[in-house]
């Protein structure tokens, strides 16, 4: 079976992330945008589906790193992040993405086996442990493209997400703002004034850490 890897991006990821609140859609965040003119274009809704993976001594849980495979549609993408600093409701993490060839989407369809790629595999120092699944994360994701002064550029996204683990099933709903362009000051500027207009409460943990909050369970493999 072949495997290139050859799709392989490594970039510093940088994102205010927001509990949302209960009553709150993409509409009102996009009119509180209006308040400070900004301009934003939506795009259209989508639904992805995360599967996480550990080892069955959770050493990226225990690390503060987070390591996945997405399906979006026909499309798989792997995705390791690692913190690198936290200001707050802001997270700064090195990432590091892959596309899964047709061969290895067959392999972790049907033999159940994550295709990662050697380069990461050393990155992540697991000492001869095996990965296996350890939570998924259903989610639908409502999208708006955020125009700014001075080159700045952000995603911002409302996520609607299932967690399913040992535990059962839990429901969260998350804000997410990502700079594409521009400097972090700009995007702390944005998104305090966010926080402030609709009282959001920042997200202290990754999707990934909060998820195991609410329905992991240290050395049980859910049924997935």
């Amino acid at each position: 079976m072949q495997t290139g890897f050859h799709n392989n991006r490594e970039k510093t990821e940088i994102e205010a992330k927001f509990v949302c609140p209960d009553g709150v859609g993409l509409d009102d965040l996009l009119a509180a945008i209006d308040t400070i003119n900004f301009k934003y274009t939506r795009e259209n809704p989508c639904s992805q589906t995360d599967v996480y993976l550990d080892t069955s001594d959770y050493t990226l849980l225990n690390s503060d790193a987070a390591l996945r495979i997405r399906r979006r549609g026909e499309n798989y993408v792997g995705a390791y992040k690692a913190s690198e600093r936290q200001q707050g409701a802001i997270f700064e993490r090195r990432e590091f993405e892959w596309t899964l060839s047709n061969d290895e989407k067959k392999l972790w369809n049907e033999e159940k086996k994550p295709a990662i790629p050697p380069v990461l595999i050393e990155k992540l120092h697991l000492q001869g442990q095996a990965l296996r699944k350890v939570l998924v994360a259903e989610t639908q994701r409502h999208t708006a493209i955020i125009i700014g002064n001075e080159g700045f550029k952000a995603e911002l996204s409302l996520d609607e997400v299932a967690f399913r683990g040992h535990k059962g099933q839990k429901t969260y709903r998350e804000i997410e703002i990502e700079l594409l362009s521009g400097q972090f000051e700009q995007l702390k500027q944005f998104a305090n004034s966010l926080q402030n207009q609709l009282k959001l409460q920042p997200a202290i943990d990754s999707k990934y850490k909060k998820g195991m909050i609410l329905v992991g369970k240290y050395g049980v493999e859910p049924a997935i």
